[in-house]
């Protein structure tokens, strides 16, 4: 789980919210929760939704600590929905889902990286907002104007490394094991079976 963890790490020190602002986490796979983790460890203030495609992830993000979990779809549902938590204002597009402006989300962070999540992830994010692209998946179309009209960040997110956290520069593993260590991340909640 070290792993994982690192990996959601990385992202998040590399492209952080504001103290006390929203992120959106796509996908509650093991970057989806660890993300979670990350985002508690380091900045307790952030509020943190999650788009989850199962009963049981929805369940292992709210116990790591999301203020909102919401199911993959229907894709407009969860736009308004995040819209409403985030203060976002909905928007009708000539084509496809409404876009929020104002948006509300200040980070998003992709661990799927499906068009179709990509695409829900620029509709609600803030203007100039960050969307980081952690999860791999095979390219296709999806409706991105809102990068334009709201001069949004798409940043991808690869691995792991030396990083530096609260004035420490370490590896990523080094930072996680010091981590639970120290009591702050217990990641043992995603172990579901022993074999």
């Amino acid at each position: 789980l070290a792993d994982p963890f690192a990996v959601s790490m990385h992202a998040i020190v590399r492209h952080p919210p504001p103290p006390t602002g929203r992120a959106l986490i796509y996908g509650a796979g093991a970057l989806g929760v660890t993300s979670v983790a990350v985002l508690r460890a380091l900045y307790p203030d952030v509020d943190i939704a999650v788009v989850a495609r199962f009963p049981a992830q929805a369940d292992l993000a709210t116990k790591f600590g999301a203020n909102l979990v919401l199911p993959h779809e229907p894709r407009l549902g969860l736009v308004e929905a995040l819209a409403d938590w985030s203060g976002g204002i909905l928007h009708t597009a000539y084509a496809g889902l409404p876009m929020a402006h104002p948006g509300g989300i200040d980070v998003v962070y992709d661990t799927v990286a499906r068009p179709e999540t990509l695409e829900v992830g620029v509709r609600v994010l803030a203007e100039r907002g960050t969307l980081v692209q952690t999860g791999v998946h095979t390219p296709g179309r999806w409706e991105y104007t809102p990068i334009y009209f709201k001069e949004l960040s798409v940043v991808g997110s690869n691995a792991f490394g030396i990083e530096e956290v609260e004035g420490v520069r370490q590896h990523a593993i080094r930072h996680y094991l010091d981590m639970v260590v120290a009591g702050r991340v217990d990641l043992t909640g995603m172990l579901t079976h022993r074999f």
